[in-house]
C-alpha cells in the first residue's frame, strides 16, 4: 500500500509538471517556427484565395472570369510577375483584389506560382 501512495506522489510531483513543460516548450518552439515563416508558398496561396474562382488549370468557375492559361495571360500582356502581383493585390475586371489576405511578399510568391504553372500548362 506504501508503494502504491508513492508512486501517485511521485507522479504529482515529477510526471505531471514534466509532461506540462513538455507541451508548453513544444507550443512555443512551433509558434516561433511559425512566426518564422510567415509567407506561405504559393500553391497555399493560390488554394486559399484564388481557387474559389481559378480551379484545376488555372481554368475559371463564374461566368466573364479570365482564365491563368499561359495564352489568356499572354493575349491580355500580364504574362508576368509584376503584372500578376498587381492584379493580386488590385484585381481587374470582375475580380477583386486581395492585397487584405495578402502578407508582405506573398504578392510576389503568388505570381511567380501562376506564372511557373501557367508555364507547364497548369499540370
Amino acid at each position: 500500500m506504501g508503494e502504491i501512495n508513492q508512486m501517485k506522489i511521485f507522479k504529482f510531483i515529477f510526471v505531471i509538471p514534466l509532461i506540462t513543460l513538455i507541451i508548453i516548450f513544444q507550443t512555443f518552439v512551433q509558434n516561433r517556427y511559425l512566426m518564422a515563416s510567415d509567407i506561405r508558398d504559393g500553391e497555399t496561396i493560390f488554394r486559399n484565395v484564388c481557387a474559389g474562382c481559378h480551379v484545376r488549370g488555372g481554368s475559371v468557375v463564374l461566368k466573364g472570369s479570365k482564365s491563368l492559361k499561359l495564352s489568356d495571360l499572354e493575349k491580355r500582356g500580364i504574362a508576368d510577375v509584376n503584372s500578376i502581383k498587381i492584379i493580386a493585390n488590385d484585381g481587374i475586371g470582375f475580380m477583386k483584389g486581395y492585397k487584405n489576405k495578402l502578407k508582405d511578399g506573398e504578392d510576389k510568391v503568388l505570381a511567380q506560382w501562376i506564372i511557373q504553372n501557367a508555364e507547364n500548362g497548369w499540370e
